[in-house]
């Protein structure tokens, strides 16, 4: 009867937000990729069912974890850790296993499948971060001894999916970090000057990599109203513009014909807006605007300190990815290659951002309504009203 009424509390709306998501990720799967699985493969489902398997998989995760009480995870945080960055600096080995894609080294191969180790790393460190933020909050006006301690745990993580190399990855890993921070009230100077810092030398790596420095050229040319544009993004806008308001129906887009490149991975949200139109987008990211509320609600009416940081880290995850990607399609950010959660053709990201929500679940169904008021923006209004370099 405990157990009913424990699963009772589970938070439905965020249930049905994501198995709506990965509904309308399936039917987008196959119409972007289906063109390209009949010439690679012979067999237009090719990359349906491999999606499909993918998707079973991780709902299974995603369930299992939802039973587990997420204090067991914050209690492995460490040992996720040191395995995630020890399979990122795997990466940089000439082990066989090692699998390379245009130079970049961001995978690895086991067997008929592959696993890219950053998506492990992301949610490792967000648990660690959770974990030790709480625990050390007595600290955390100390900067040697606090903040530049959670600031090293994080860089550690960080700087070697860059150097993969996965700027997107990276440059979001670090917004959630950051983000987490504030919600643990580290000083706001301290953000400041090590935000400031990490910007200043991201910029410089930009500049020693002329590919990432083009596509950032070519960004900031559109802002200023240029005619330059690059060919997946002038696709992609072509793509969303033919949709118009309702769209040309599924399976109807012209852009699966190998003018989108990565249209079923990466662009999928172009591919939704000239099927579905301007609305289907709409639609799409309100799903995504109503699972970040469901998330942050959930953070409100954690238990304690530990699972709020932890619900909020992991809500703010998906939901900067799914902005981002969007962004990037509608060209207003620079092209990143960060796929769209739940919707865009994966494999690790799939199963690892199905058991993130497997973990809101488990706190959901651990909250009360009476932690609602315990935090909330008044108190990081009044942080914000304070003199950001007082000491």
């Amino acid at each position: 009867m405990q157990a009913l009424k424990t699963m009772a509390r589970v938070d439905f709306v965020l249930l049905f937000c994501v198995l709506l998501l990965l509904i309308v990720g399936a039917i987008m799967v196959y119409s972007a990729s289906s063109y390209r699985a009949e010439l690679s493969y012979g067999n237009s489902a090719h990359f349906l069912a491999r999606q499909l398997v993918r998707l079973v998989l991780g709902l299974i995760t995603m369930m299992v974890i939802a039973l587990v009480d997420y204090r067991r995870w914050l209690i492995y945080a460490p040992l996720f850790y040191v395995v995630s960055l020890a399979l990122l600096i795997f990466l940089f080995t000439d082990m066989p296993f090692v699998h390379m894609v245009n130079g970049s080294r961001r995978w690895m191969r086991l067997g008929p499948m592959t696993f890219q180790p950053s998506d492990l790393a992301r949610y490792a460190l967000i648990l660690v971060l959770a974990r030790a933020l709480y625990s050390e909050r007595d600290f955390l006006d100390d900067f040697w001894r606090g903040y530049g301690k959670m600031l090293l745990i994080s860089l550690a993580v960080i700087i070697p999916i860059l150097f993969e190399p996965d700027l997107g990855t990276a440059v979001l890993l670090t917004m959630v970090v950051f983000a987490m921070f504030f919600l643990a009230e580290v000083r706001l100077s301290y953000l400041i000057a090590s935000g400031l810092t990490l910007i200043t030398a991201a910029m410089a790596l930009i500049e020693l990599r002329s590919y990432q420095m083009s596509r950032f050229d070519n960004w900031i040319n559109r802002l200023r109203g240029g005619d330059e544009i690059g060919w997946q993004v002038k696709q992609s806008l072509i793509s969303l513009a033919e949709g118009g308001w309702l769209g040309k129906g599924i399976g109807n887009t012209r852009q699966k014909y190998e003018f989108l490149p990565e249209a079923h991975k990466d662009f999928i949200f172009s591919v939704i807006g000239e099927e579905l139109g301007f609305v289907g987008t709409v639609l799409v990211l309100l799903v995504f605007l109503a699972l970040i509320y469901r998330g942050m609600r959930i953070a409100r009416q954690a238990p304690n300190g530990y699972s709020r940081l932890l619900a909020a880290g992991l809500t703010l995850s998906l939901g900067l990815y799914a902005f981002i990607n969007a962004g990037v399609a509608l060209a207003v950010l620079p092209t990143t290659g960060i796929p769209m959660p739940f919707v865009s053709y994966g494999g690790t990201a799939l199963v690892m951002n199905l058991g993130a929500v497997g973990i809101l679940m488990n706190i959901s169904m651990q909250g009360s309504r009476s932690h609602a008021n315990s935090v909330g923006w008044r108190i990081y209004r009044k942080r914000l009203d304070r003199p950001i370099f007082k000491r």
